[in-house]
């Protein structure tokens, strides 16, 4: 057994832990079993290195279990707490406020225990590590009853237990946040305007989510378009997301004749930059992570034998908070996409290379589609759509994207200079924006171009996964059927 194979089977069991505590009620009894039947494998057989994996996987195992049961447990105790009704108090923003089109949301606390969320209007707007005096009533969050979302547990898992209602907000200082936040935050901020006062919204709302990440800056009917299209991905903070964007470095680097480690050096710092200008949120920095452990092995020439790294990426961020496996979509679309690139661009490049090399936008196109199909049972249970023309979108408006966040970025940088500047450079990419909106609101528009999926719950979910990965278990036999006689050879 190699170490490889031994690192997985860890990781695995650490993950599937915390799968079972997260959707299944498991007994104390249970989770003391398992630490027993591997102390006992251990203790009768530990010269054997199989039964000491066998042994490590049990604690391994339970490990996963009982972390998940500790912030159950602990997000129910919170939920469930008498800390209710009108309430008076002074506390920091701690987080940069999510503004849509009407309200803000603000998320205050004294620490990573006690955050509450104020839902407000737009107006006035309130900043990270603002001081706020307020007057509220505190209250429980309410899930919907016409819906699966588990809003509660949804905030739970970022340690919010309260929401303020009807809130009365007094502004009594600033800048009392962590500086280095607060400077990153600012030079984020200001770029963002100076990408507003060049390219005007829509095309300048879509460039904002391409560059910053997320698509709350689009009106409601064009995420919508997005998400009928199946293009909602070129806006999301995810680990395809910024795989994407790497590799977009990557072959520019190629081009400008960089070497191999410089290359590989060039993704990188693009992928800093990407999470640090979208404001470094948790979500962005798990991305940028996953998105780096694929380009290290897109470096290395090891793409298809690189889960290990990913699954200890995912294993040592749900053993920090294993609410994200359930409650957080990011979490589940950044991890899948990158398991399907992983696993399945690869059988795709062997399928079509046929000799003559992968073009860059081929390479790109494999990446996509792997990764939508890894992610399709999430957004058919999240969007309750499936969009039938999001192959056709992805090649349309994939090709043009590197060049547009490029110049996009360019432009921005210039308007810091000299905001006609910046329109000057910002003149291309506003073109090929406006292009990139034609084509997605066009075939969203289109009577087919999705369908209605309703109620694809948990248990279509699981074996939609579990078919997948039964076919991808069969693919790489057969692959390793062929490849032995030629060895043999």
């Amino acid at each position: 057994m190699t170490k490889s194979k031994i690192f997985f089977i860890l990781s695995f069991c650490s993950l599937f832990g915390v799968f079972l505590a997260s959707f299944f009620e498991i007994e104390k009894y249970i989770l003391l079993i398992l630490v027993a039947a591997g102390i006992v494998v251990f203790v009768v057989n530990h010269k054997n290195k199989k039964a000491v994996v066998a042994s490590a996987a049990f604690l391994f195992l339970a490990l996963g279990i009982w972390r998940t049961d500790i912030s159950l447990n602990a997000a129910r105790n919170n939920l469930s707490s008498d800390k209710l009704g009108p309430a008076e108090f002074r506390e920091l923003v701690i987080r940069e406020p999510d503004i849509d089109e009407k309200y803000q949301k603000i998320i205050i606390g004294d620490n990573e225990k006690n955050k509450i969320l104020i839902n407000t209007a737009i107006y006035p707007t309130y900043n990270y590590g603002d001081e706020l005096g307020v007057k509220c009533i505190l209250q429980e969050p309410k899930n919907y009853e016409d819906s699966n979302f588990d809003y509660q547990m949804y905030l739970a898992k970022d340690k919010i237990y309260r929401i303020c209602s009807k809130p009365e907000i007094v502004l009594l200082g600033k800048n009392r946040g962590n500086g280095g936040m607060q400077t990153l935050l600012a030079v984020k901020n200001k770029f963002e305007e100076k990408l507003s006062q060049i390219f005007p919204d829509p095309e300048g709302a879509y460039l904002k989510g391409l560059l910053l990440g997320g698509s709350k800056r689009m009106t409601k009917d064009l995420s919508e378009a997005f998400q009928r299209t199946g293009t909602t991905h070129t806006v999301a903070v995810s680990g395809y997301n910024v795989t994407i964007v790497a590799a977009f470095l990557m072959e520019a680097g190629i081009l400008l004749g960089l070497w191999r480690q410089q290359v590989f050096s060039f993704a990188v710092l693009g992928i800093i930059l990407f999470v640090l200008m979208t404001g470094a949120p948790a979500s962005a920095v798990r991305a940028g992570i996953m998105g780096g452990l694929v380009i290290w092995a897109m470096k290395e020439g090891r793409l298809a034998n690189s889960a290990n790294a990913i699954l200890l990426a995912a294993a040592v961020m749900l053993l920090i908070n294993p609410l994200l496996l359930r409650y957080d979509a990011g979490f589940q679309l950044s991890f899948l996409a990158t398991l399907g690139i992983v696993y399945l661009s690869p059988l795709f490049e062997k399928k079509f290379q046929r000799g003559s090399g992968l073009s860059f936008f081929k390479e790109i196109l494999f990446l996509t589609i792997s990764a939508q199909i890894f992610v399709l049972p999430i957004l058919l249970n999240s969007f309750e759509k499936l969009s039938l023309v999001s192959p056709i979108a992805n090649i349309l408006i994939l090709p043009a994207i590197p060049a547009i966040m490029g110049m996009g970025f360019a432009a921005g940088m210039a308007g810091f200079i000299f905001v006609p500047l910046g329109k000057l450079v910002g003149f291309l990419p506003y073109i090929l924006l406006k292009a990139e909106l034609f084509a997605v609101q066009w075939m969203a528009n289109l009577p087919w171009a999705s369908a209605e999926v309703k109620n694809f719950g948990w248990k279509y979910i699981s074996a939609y996964y579990l078919i997948l990965f039964l076919g991808l278990y069969y693919f790489k036999r057969k692959d390793k059927k062929l490849i032995a006689p030629a060895n043999e050879k």
